[in-house]
């Protein structure tokens, strides 16, 4: 597992600034936007001076009515500014939170098989759902600003009473408005957030779905596939956000407008003479109206009012962690095409990473072009870690794995999992149609032609002409309304259509019953037909016909041969084949 290494604020930050250089336009339009909001706030003083220097006795009788009326105009440019700012650093936000998701993702598809073994899925789900997020928040504290904006606002708010209690209750009077605005923006908002979180779980079900079956989308070549449902469920969410801007945005400049209106009100009181206390003097009056303005700033923040800088950063340092952790061993050069299948296993041993016991030990043994290999033997004697090797799931630690004279660890790792197909006993299917699970990694390229005759060889065909969508009857969750047998002949099926000259049969039958076991064997007698195959089985008999067979005990080959061999030896095997009924 990698290692989160300490990193300071600053490089966290300036790491996360480099996401905003694609979209640099947005963000310089958006610092315009903010700077001429920043513009606008010596207009407001200049009316005030304007107060001042001609008194509240006005000899103009228009100016009653200008002023406030410049005053709803002035908040009224301002507020256009504050929203299409607001609205702008939402779509960076939600845009960096985007390029984020799809680069995680993207680095989680390559990730080699240990990491997955030494993370569980809600930790990954985690980071890239819910970490993300937190990164877009890295530069406020909800708690802090919660404090400081609230007892702000109190103390504006008292001292607006000790001024003038009469004028300070107009002013709250526009509050019911606001209220109201809120009220009517948080349904629609309340709407959006629900497709976001419909979203989110479309997210989080298409992430666990590729960790779960991370071996079958590298085997298959699925992995352009895979990112493309994850990119357009992460683009599918981004909209979402962005529908919830529009409400969120509009509701600070709303108060804008509505504040600067009880202004007005005020303004147009004092200018005609109808004011209480504050009317009294010009100080008091410009001292008042300043109390008011400064009364906006708190309740901006306070709906504004985000995760705290260390949960964000917490959240960038985890992040980060993920996408500096190595990807799988890709060094090889050479890219082979279609193989012949010739395989051999030359003194390989292999160690688990954590472990104290070598899963194998020296093992040895080769297997020609199109012939069939059984591996047998105890729980933990290193079958399935031999069926691992072979398409580099894992690296070894020594010795050399051929296949038609050239070492894997040359081939790249396209090509090399090109070659080779793999069925399983535990089979993953994603939900999604039939078609798509049969043609999986491939179904652009396949006709429907192509997945039936592949169904049909995999003796599936009957079962899904049943069903009352036929090759269109979604599966459910890895397959769920299918039976055991029904999902192994798909597996099969798609093993049929990949076509690949190497196949990988592990325990493929072991938990059926007697009628599916009959059946599946019948398709797997068509997949192995003209392909070099390793069979990895606990039940002897339905491994007798094997070209070869290859006992392990605790990671080593103890004996070798066919069936008719090894019970003539009397040794290991004959011994497993009397235990078995």
């Amino acid at each position: 597992m990698n290692q989160m290494q300490p990193t300071s604020n600053r490089d966290l930050y300036l790491r996360l600034l480099k996401y905003l250089r694609p979209h640099w336009r947005v963000v310089a339009t958006a610092v315009i936007g903010m700077a001429a909001t920043a513009a606008t706030e010596p207009a407001f003083p200049a009316i005030m001076k304007y107060l001042l220097d001609n008194g509240f006795q006005t000899k103009d009788p228009q100016m009653v009515w200008l002023i406030p009326t410049g005053i709803v105009s002035l908040f009224l440019v301002r507020s256009i500014f504050v929203f299409c700012t607001g609205y702008l650093m939402m779509w960076i936000s939600s845009r960096l939170v985007t390029d984020l998701r799809r680069e995680l993702f993207a680095k989680l598809i390559v990730l080699p098989s240990s990491y997955f073994e030494q993370q569980s899925a809600g930790q990954l789900i985690s980071k890239l759902v819910y970490d993300v997020s937190n990164v877009t928040d890295a530069a406020t504290s909800a708690l802090i600003s919660t404090v400081r904006e609230s007892l702000t606002a109190m103390a504006l708010i008292g001292y607006l009473l000790f001024l003038d209690w009469k004028l300070t209750l107009i002013t709250l009077a526009v509050a019911p408005v606001i209220a109201f605005t809120v009220s009517a923006f948080s349904k629609r908002m309340r709407a959006a957030s629900h497709k976001s979180l419909n979203s989110m779980r479309l997210i989080s079900h298409t992430i666990e779905e590729t960790v779960a079956a991370q071996k079958v989308v590298k085997i298959f070549g699925g992995k352009e596939q895979q990112t493309q449902r994850f990119f357009n469920a992460s683009e599918q969410f981004r909209r979402a956000q962005m529908r919830e801007a529009i409400p969120s945005s509009a509701v600070t400049p709303i108060t804008h407008i509505a504040a600067s209106i009880a202004i007005a009100i005020i303004a147009y009181l004092a200018l005609s003479q109808a004011t209480g206390q504050a009317g009294a003097s010009a100080g008091g009056f410009i001292s008042f109206i300043t109390a008011m303005l400064l009364l906006i700033a708190p309740i901006k923040q306070l709906t504004s009012v985000s995760t705290t800088i260390q949960r964000g950063l917490a959240a960038s340092q985890s992040i980060f962690s993920l996408l500096d952790t190595p990807a799988e061993d890709d060094r090889g050069q050479i890219h082979v095409g279609r193989v012949g299948g010739q395989i051999r296993f030359d003194a390989v041993s292999f160690q688990y990473p954590g472990t104290t016991r070598l899963a194998l030990d020296q093992v040895t043994f080769s297997v020609e072009a199109g012939q069939t290999i059984a591996l047998v033997g105890a729980s933990g004697g290193g079958k399935t870690t031999l069926g691992a090797l072979l398409p580099r799931f894992y690296g070894i630690d020594s010795g050399r794995i051929l296949i038609d004279g050239t070492n894997i660890s040359d081939i790249s790792l396209i090509s090399l999992r090109e070659n080779i197909a793999l069925v399983s006993q535990d089979v993953v299917l994603f939900n999604d149609s039939i078609a798509a699970n049969i043609a999986y990694g491939s179904l652009t390229t396949r006709t429907r032609k192509e997945i039936e005759l592949a169904a049909k060889a995999a003796h599936a065909l009957d079962f899904i002409e049943a069903l009352p969508n036929g090759f269109d009857t979604y599966v459910g969750e890895n397959g769920a309304k299918l039976s055991g047998g029904q999902r192994q002949r798909i597996a099969i099926a798609r093993a049929i259509l990949k076509n690949a000259p190497i196949l990988i049969l592990d325990e493929a039958t072991s938990a059926l019953d007697t009628d599916s076991e009959r059946q599946v064997q019948a398709a797997l007698s068509e997949l192995m037909q003209g392909r070099t195959t390793i069979v990895i089985a606990h039940r002897l008999s339905t491994i007798e016909n094997a070209n070869q067979i290859v006992v392990m005990h605790e990671g080593r080959v103890v004996e070798s041969g066919t069936h008719v061999e090894l019970l003539g030896k009397s040794g290991y095997y004959a011994n497993l084949s009397r235990l078995q009924p």
